[in-house]
């Protein structure tokens, strides 16, 4: 009866001890279907870093309308609330966030329960401020202990327009990217599945997105059509290199490349256990002057 009250007692100190551990699953910022199950399942319509205030504002991302209820918003995801309860059936951990504004103001609030599932999110309201660099840090509260914990953090960048990144002799950016791209018809047509800036090498791998089939992992920069910058032989000008900076910070340039004519380029991104942080440096080089100009740069994170 003493060995089994022990192993009781030992037992109940190991599930205890699971129930304090708390780990983010997923952050982002993006659009966020609110509909009549918005507290039962986080879905994600739409993920990136940088996005435009003007176009927000307009299609009544802002308000919660877009589309009829994708709202914008930052977000946060971790274990089911069930797992972190206390001997009264209460979640232990409660969620905190702080904003920092394009100017360095903050704003604070929380502690806040999480969701039955174990998300929860903001509605971001930009207020006046329309470009500049962002950042969202979550945190989780104890309400026993009052200890709180960092839980992760995430920035973005919004601009106000379709600002024009760079221009060259008439070559102007429409988009460059990091995510999913069909190739069903590679030199026809820059089809996106999914973008974003936090990949995860198990998913990326298990959904055969690594393997070179019609979906692939990869990068992409699209501009003008090739009509448009052609020299006196009718061959287009402009070209496109690309600068990968690893985790590690080492560099490695690929290109120049020609551009598919109707004006875009991809190219496939191979993680190859590389995790961290990476960056991705996009340049149109000049054939006939040799002369090469950043038109913009991405970074994104690969997890395990």
């Amino acid at each position: 009866m003493k060995k089994l009250l022990v192993f009781i007692l030992f037992f109940t100190i190991v599930i205890d001890g699971f129930s304090q551990k708390w780990r983010a699953s997923g952050i982002g910022v993006g659009l966020i279907v609110v509909d009549e199950n918005y507290d039962k399942r986080l879905n994600i319509a739409q993920k990136g870093d940088t996005w435009d205030i003007k176009e927000l504002y307009e299609n009544g991302a802002l308000a919660g309308r877009y589309k009829g209820n994708q709202q914008f918003a930052a977000w946060i995801e971790g274990p089911h609330t069930s797992t972190y309860l206390n001997s009264n059936g209460v979640a232990i951990w409660l969620y905190k966030y702080k904003l920092t504004y394009p100017d360095g103001k903050t704003f604070e609030s929380g502690p806040h329960g999480f969701y039955a599932p174990g998300f929860t999110y903001f509605g971001i309201n930009p207020g006046s401020y329309t470009k500049g660099k962002w950042k969202v840090e979550w945190f989780v509260w104890n309400r026993e202990t009052q200890e709180t914990k960092d839980a992760g953090s995430i920035e973005f960048t919004t601009t106000y327009g379709k600002e024009e990144k760079k221009s060259a002799s008439g070559w102007r950016v429409k988009d460059t990217g990091i995510g999913i791209y069909d190739q069903t018809e590679y030199d026809k047509k820059l089809i996106i599945i999914k973008r974003g800036d936090r990949w995860s090498q198990k998913e990326l791998y298990e959904g055969g997105y690594l393997a070179g089939r019609e979906k692939v992992f990869g990068t992409w920069i699209e501009g003008p059509h090739t009509n448009t910058y052609l020299n006196s032989n009718g061959i287009a000008i402009w070209l496109c290199k690309y600068v990968v900076i690893y985790p590690n910070g080492s560099r490695q340039e690929f290109g120049p490349y020609g551009f598919y004519t109707p004006g875009f380029n991809t190219m496939s991104i191979n993680p190859s256990g590389n995790n961290g942080k990476w960056k991705i440096e996009y340049y149109i080089w000049n054939r006939d002057t040799q002369e090469s100009i950043l038109i913009d740069s991405k970074e994104f994170y690969i997890t395990d």
